[in-house]
Parts: C-alpha cells; structure tokens; sequence
C-alpha cells in the first residue's frame, strides 16, 4: 500500500537560475535560511548529503542522498533526522525536490517535500518548518 504523502511551495524570486542554484547548494547560503545548518554534499547523483547546525541550542544533523540533479533545473535528496525519534528506515525518509524555471525576468521555484509513512501530522509539521524556510530564502535573494 502507497503511504506517500506531498506537499508543494512555489516561489517567485528576482535572481537568475545560476545564482538560486548557489543559494540552494552552498553552505554560505543554506545556513542564512536552512536555520543556521550548512550543507555538504558533491551534487552528484548517489553522493551524501549531510546538512549541520546549531539553531536554538537545538545541534541539527540530517542526513541523506542526493537522487536526481540537472544544474540550474532539478535536485532532488533525501533526507533524515535521527533526532527525531523515527527509525533509520527508507519510508521514514523525507524526499525533497527543487524545481527551476524561468518564466519572463523571474525564477519560479517549486519545492516538493514527500513523505512516505502516511502521517499527516509529520508532513504539516514540515510544512511548517518550509513556510519559514521559504521567507528566508526570499530574504537571501533580495541581498544578492
């Protein structure tokens, strides 16, 4: 039985899809809208990806694997916090997925954040955390 459940944001941003693609790639950015977590990874399909921070006295560390990526247009990871109190298993993973298109002087940005363990409340409450992510990565555009 399918439990996978998804949700999407859309952002229309001011910056060119070379420039977005640094804001969601390099830890100089991620940590001034990802709540102060960098980022490591290759961006090569199959590599890890690892983000680490510390926001709020709260030590963030998730971890992951890049799945799908086509510079400036696609990159799609898997992610997982082990402080969350879930077991280390691939439906308790979250996918992410960045979309990048251009549409007139703009860059459209669609994230899609998909669970796997069919629980509602989990995927609000990641929605609720992407809210916040998403008005800061506007702000991170606006100063570029």
């Amino acid at each position: 039985m399918d439990h996978s459940l998804k949700s999407e944001r859309i952002l229309t941003l001011r910056i060119d899809a070379k420039d977005l693609w640094k804001v969601l790639t390099e830890s100089t950015y991620t940590k001034q809208y990802m709540l102060n977590c960098a980022v490591t990874s290759n961006w090569e399909a199959g590599d890890t990806i690892v983000w680490e921070g510390t926001y709020e006295g709260y030590e963030a560390f998730q971890k992951g694997k890049v799945i799908e990526i086509i510079p400036y247009e696609k990159i799609k990871y898997s992610t997982f916090d082990p402080n969350f109190g879930l077991e280390d298993i691939p439906k308790n993973y979250i996918h992410v997925s960045y979309l990048i298109s251009s549409e007139n002087d703009k860059t459209i940005l669609k994230i899609i954040n998909e669970t796997f363990d069919g629980n509602y409340d989990r995927l609000h409450h990641i929605n609720q955390g992407w809210e916040m992510v998403s008005d800061k990565i506007k702000k991170v555009v606006e100063t570029l």
